[in-house]
């Protein structure tokens, strides 16, 4: 594809976005599974080290096969968005995994002294990072309830140390919504970065650079791989110059760097984004439905129901209700077991974004390390089921389901 040839349709970003062509002419980008990379003299390698010309040294640094990835994934987060009428640039990093680039954000823009301020019900890993691992290093997170405007400018303002607010929207695995732009505006009155976790909704869905936040990550073993193939994760920022000084340094020397072939994996994935997120959020609008009414549950939490508390501001901001929900069962803890152990075709297991349905059971599973009196004020219940809607014949799964159920 010529390179100032203009990409209408998200589709078409998804199949051709990132691609350049390989100098044997590949089809499809190679997995460059190479360590290292030659030079044609020394004094080539030198311009490589110092910067003065660009070309690739060692895997751990960059890849061929992670620039297509990334510049795919950049193109995703920006496709339509402007700023003052010019076309939002990003640039993306790729990382091992979502923890990884959620790591590399937080070391590379907060030193000791600094605060995080987030909300109730984030991912487990990150709910560790921020209370187990940072506080060590003098970083510290105020944990509040974001989806009050009060509640969170009143946190903004009591606290001159808040560096960055930190948003997961929907948030795992209540599908809890906050509204970004308004947080975004909020923050920037005091001076905050805004960082984003995109993983639940994908750029497909939501796009938060829209609403002037400065970085966005993403579990990409999620959605975006599609698959369940490839673990990885990538961290988004519109300050070019700093992905590609403080990012990229602090990635580099953790080194959580991606490999050669998660990301063949994810870029092949990542094409058909745009049908299977259709198909995913149609068929999870149904199952909300039928969750709904039947007797053994007593909540679902699903955006696109007017009974979820945040159905307005996920509305607003995502382009479908997305393909995640979770429920909770009248019965408690042996009723989640029961559902889990009579599933037929769907599947028990932990992670999402696959093209079969998943189930998971949160309170034993991806948050075991939340203490019980944590994830109840989260509204992580004992009886609480985890749903990832595959792309199925919806009429088969809600067959499983409802089967599970009785």
């Amino acid at each position: 594809m010529e390179k100032n040839f203009p990409l209408t349709g998200f589709g078409t970003a998804a199949v051709h976005s990132g691609h350049e062509q390989d100098p044997n002419y590949a089809h499809l980008v190679p997995i460059y599974a190479s360590s290292t990379f030659v030079y044609d003299e020394a004094e080539q390698g030198m311009r490589r080290f110092s910067g003065q010309e660009p070309g690739y040294i060692y895997s751990r640094w960059g890849n061929p096969t992670f620039t297509e990835a990334e510049q795919k994934i950049a193109t995703f987060e920006t496709f339509g968005v402007q700023k003052n009428g010019k076309q939002v640039e990003a640039k993306a990093t790729l990382h091992a995994s979502g923890m990884a680039a959620i790591s590399t954000l937080m070391i590379a823009n907060l030193k000791a002294g600094d605060k995080i301020l987030t909300h109730y019900s984030l991912y487990g890993g990150t709910e560790e990072l921020i209370t187990n691992l940072l506080p060590p290093l003098g970083i510290s997170a105020i944990i509040t309830d974001l989806r009050d405007l009060n509640i969170a400018e009143e946190a903004m303002k009591k606290d001159k140390a808040i560096k960055m607010l930190y948003l997961e929207t929907p948030a795992n695995p209540t599908i809890q919504c906050v509204d970004i732009e308004e947080l975004s505006k909020l923050a920037k009155q005091y001076g905050m970065l805004v960082a984003c976790d995109n993983t639940f909704a994908t750029p497909y869905l939501q796009q938060p650079f829209q609403y002037d936040v400065d970085f966005i990550v993403h579990s990409t073993t999620k959605f975006l791989n599609g698959h369940g193939t490839s673990i990885g994760g990538v961290l988004l920022g519109r300050d070019i110059e700093f992905m590609k000084k403080k990012v990229y340094a602090t990635m580099k020397t953790l080194g959580g760097n991606a490999n050669p072939f998660d990301a063949f994996l994810l870029i092949n994935g990542m094409k058909t984004l745009e049908l299977r997120m259709e198909r995913h959020c149609h068929n999870a609008m149904e199952i909300a439905h039928v969750l709904e009414r039947h007797p053994a549950v007593a909540r679902v939490n699903y955006t696109g129901l007017p009974t979820h508390p945040d159905h307005y501001v996920a509305l607003k901001q995502m382009r479908h209700p997305g393909a995640m929900l979770s429920f909770e069962l009248k019965d408690g803890l042996q009723a989640g077991i029961d559902v889990m152990n009579n599933l037929k075709m769907c599947v028990r297991t932990v992670s999402l974004g696959t093209c079969d349905t998943l189930l998971c059971h949160p309170a034993s599973m991806t948050h075991y390390s939340v203490p019980k009196q944590e994830k109840e004020k989260y509204g992580i219940t004992d009886g609480l089921i985890r749903m990832n809607v595959g792309i199925e014949n919806v009429q088969d799964i809600i067959a499983d389901i409802s089967q599970a159920l009785s």
